[in-house]
């Protein structure tokens, strides 16, 4: 069961930090865009995908996630775990702060990006913590 579980939150992390990856990415590639009808479908796509597709597996990872550590006790074996969790917490900010993004037709790039860079970055600690376990 556990095997199962681990496969589960690893798929649904990957598929988390993907999709703000790639809904953070086409926010800043819709601030080019000209046309209305052409920002009105970028936007209703991209609002489909953050409801219907984040959420959900969002919800999945952090369940799973939080079953492992109960499971394998990883809150005893340091503060690797706590660190992760503050990330993830930093990583659903930025999550919040995406989804406003994609209604703001007056949004500055450079706060777009900054949200862009602000996901890889988080979820790249995040990576380091799980795989070293350093503290």
């Amino acid at each position: 069961m556990s095997t199962f579980i681990l496969t589960l939150h690893i798929l649904s992390i990957c598929l988390v930090v993907g999709t703000l990856f790639v809904q953070s990415l086409a926010v800043v590639f819709r601030l080019r865009l000209k046309g209305p009808q052409q920002i009105t479908g970028a936007q209703w796509v991209q609002a489909r995908i953050y409801k219907f597709i984040y959420y959900p597996i969002l919800v999945v990872a952090v369940a799973s996630g939080y079953y492992l550590a109960i499971d394998t006790g990883a809150f005893s074996q340091g503060k690797w775990l706590h660190w992760k969790i503050v990330l993830l917490l930093i990583l659903v900010g930025f999550g919040f702060l995406n989804g406003k993004q994609i209604n703001n037709k007056e949004l500055p790039k450079i706060l777009a990006m900054m949200v862009h860079i602000g996901i890889f970055l988080v979820a790249a600690a995040m990576i380091y913590l799980v795989v070293a376990k350093p503290i």
